[in-house]
């Protein structure tokens, strides 16, 4: 790729996560030389207002010619259809809505992680960013797995109504029905969700897990490439709008102590470590999180259930480094790589 600068396309940009992509792009000084921004019509109208410089057009005007990055942010439907345009056109695809994962091959990437999986993904010219939850516990759990070796891993995650579309609506009218003595209807889960907790993110599955849980193992184990890593997860709908709590309890094989579980975390790339001399200064909050591109932990213990174990708590802006900043990441790895090929 000849420098200085990239053509950037997106599809559904005129969606939450397509807006902080552009975002994302522009805060980290992402080399753009042109952006072409596509989504279909009705998210068009929707859009409070458009960068008179750089206005969303509809779908059906999409140029994939001599496009070098094409980021997808909307509906399956829009997702794969722009996937085949845009690898027929030569251009290298990163998804972010979770819709290429179906096919063989697609590279889920964490680039704190498996930067590395870049080189051959390029060639393949479709790459993915995985469940914000998985983001977050791939950059948490890499360390313990480059300096003890994983054994086991269990994690309870908190899902915010956000990773529902129409869920911050949702929690918003039935936080107002409840505080007005009103019994609030319940359109999206089954089950009320102010001031309540819902165990279930997704269809139950087979073996009783629900899809969620599900995705992650199958997503962390992907992106640490430990295939047969044993993993319990379990994930409950929490009545927040937006950023994800993890509970991390993880197993070694390999000893190690409390101080060393701590400097490995404090050493880790994307890890914003909470280790203060305060009681609050010991953990994030969602609120801490939301907004920022760390993967940020705290309460770092002894699990002294098992031999050689440690338990955590991880809070990540699920839209924003969980979802977005992944993205960005992802294309700043391929742009070097092209660069390095000349």
């Amino acid at each position: 790729m000849a420098e200085p600068g990239v053509t950037v396309m997106v599809t559904g940009a005129a969606s939450e996560v397509g807006r902080d992509l552009r975002a994302a792009l522009i805060e980290r000084a992402f080399p753009v030389s042109q952006w072409r921004l596509y989504d279909d019509a009705q998210a068009i109208l929707d859009l409070d207002e458009q960068d008179e410089s750089v206005a969303v057009r509809p779908i059906d005007e999409a140029d994939y010619d001599d496009a070098h990055i094409v980021f997808l942010c909307g509906s399956p439907e829009q997702s794969r259809a722009a996937a085949a345009a845009a690898q027929d056109a030569g251009a290298i695809v990163v998804d972010l809505t979770q819709t290429l994962l179906e096919d063989d091959g697609v590279a889920l990437i964490v680039p704190e992680v498996n930067s590395a999986a870049v080189e051959l993904a390029v060639d393949d010219q479709v790459m993915a960013t995985p469940l914000p939850a998985v983001t977050a516990l791939a950059v948490a759990l890499n360390p313990f797995e480059e300096g003890a070796r994983l054994r086991r891993v269990a994690v309870t995650g908190f899902e915010p109504v956000s990773s529902t579309p129409g869920g911050v609506a949702e929690l918003a009218r039935q936080t107002g029905d409840l505080l007005s003595g009103r019994e609030p209807e319940a359109k999206l889960w089954g089950s009320r969700i102010a001031f309540n907790l819902i165990p279930q993110v997704g269809a139950l599955v087979a073996t009783g897990a629900t899809q969620r849980e599900w995705q992650i193992q199958a997503q962390l184990r992907k992106v640490l490439d430990l295939p047969d890593l044993p993993i319990s997860v379990h994930v409950v709908r929490v009545p927040t709008f937006y950023g994800i709590g993890l509970t991390v309890n993880v197993e070694t094989d390999e000893p190690f102590d409390i101080e060393s579980a701590v400097a490995l975390l404090g050493q880790a790339p994307g890890v914003q470590l909470h280790q203060g001399e305060s009681e609050s200064a010991n953990y994030p909050t969602l609120s801490d999180a939301v907004g920022s591109e760390a993967t940020h932990v705290g309460r770092v213990r002894e699990d002294p259930t098992v031999p050689c174990g440690a338990t955590f708590w991880v809070a990540i802006d699920g839209l924003r480094k969980g979802t977005t900043v992944n993205a960005v990441q992802i294309a700043e790895c391929i742009v070097r790589e092209l660069r390095s090929r000349g």
